[in-house]
């Protein structure tokens, strides 16, 4: 397992940075919004296969998932295109009537209050906070003072820590002679407290570090760090806390989440697009949730 997880996460790493720094080059800008199409394509099909959505229900759905990511990455590429917000709320409203629908134009009633749910949670699960994410990267469109290329890895980053903490220090006490205690076995029985503190750990340490040592970052937390203590270092590192603790716990929660979809749907991995790691919602559940609060403190940030 192992030897695949390494090179799988080497190669993500590899493509998230190159898409994310070509954000503002002419001959790089369509990788960024290109990888998130297929991130909800791929997600948005692994979703409906655990809640075992087919036929015309399916295709809206994945359908209906890229026009939303597409139109949020039109509202935050071109934050002051008026028009643009209008035809924006009008596909929203579309595809907000049209999945209601959906039992009407296929002439089937039978299961359509699940179907029309699964469809509804797709959308909300995957799509809006990808978009989220592109906000993110695409806030130096609005504000001057601040880089995406720098403020989304470093947040994904702390999200993605409390993964790698938990799974190297709950892997190395499973080892220990000291053992580990289960957090929830009965939805994943691999989760161990001692994994659950390292995760945390791990993720407050790379948000302290960001924040003290990142550029565009650091700036931006010192701003943050003025208004919570009276010394902006001091504030600086306290908010840089809070945030990392917040995004880290966001983290968790979104891994418990989609691994008690799994356990009612008796699938061990979401699918299997990602060798070692299983499938994109395996590798992306912590980031989704984690998402709306990224994009605020990003526009909290702007603010300043």
């Amino acid at each position: 397992m192992l030897k695949y997880r390494i090179p799988s996460a080497l190669l993500l790493i590899a493509v998230f940075s190159m898409a994310v720094w070509g954000l503002y080059k002419p001959y790089l800008f369509w990788l960024l919004p290109s990888v998130a199409c297929l991130l909800v394509v791929a997600g948005s099909i692994e979703m409906l296969n655990m809640t075992r959505t087919q036929g015309a229900y399916k295709i809206w759905t994945i359908a209906a998932a890229l026009m939303i990511l597409l139109s949020g990455f039109f509202y935050f590429r071109y934050p002051n295109f008026q028009r643009m917000k209008v035809v924006l709320g009008f596909i929203a409203l579309l595809i907000f009537t049209a999945t209601f629908l959906i039992p009407l134009f296929i002439n089937k009633i039978e299961g359509a209050i699940q179907s029309v749910s699964a469809s509804f949670l797709t959308l909300l699960y995957i799509p809006v906070p990808v978009a989220m994410l592109l906000g993110v990267a695409l806030i130096g469109y609005t504000s001057a003072k601040l880089d995406g290329r720098l403020l989304l890895p470093y947040f994904v980053f702390i999200v993605k820590g409390a993964d790698i903490g938990a799974y190297c220090v709950g892997t190395l006490f499973a080892k220990s002679p000291l053992g580990n205690h289960k957090f929830v076995p009965e939805i994943s029985p691999k989760k161990s407290i001692e994994g659950l503190v390292g995760g945390i750990c791990f993720s407050l340490a790379i948000g302290v570090l960001g924040a003290l040592y990142l550029p565009n970052v650091s700036d931006a937390m010192l701003l943050l760090g003025s208004k919570i203590a009276a010394n902006p270092s001091v504030g600086r590192i306290a908010g840089a806390l809070i945030i990392s603790l917040i995004l880290c716990l966001l983290s968790i929660v979104g891994d418990l989440v989609e691994s008690i979809w799994k356990r009612d749907s008796g699938i061990k991995d979401s699918g299997s697009y990602v060798p070692g790691m299983g499938g994109i919602l395996d590798v992306a559940d912590s980031l989704l949730l984690a998402a709306p609060f990224m994009y605020a403190i990003t526009l909290t940030f702007s603010r300043f």
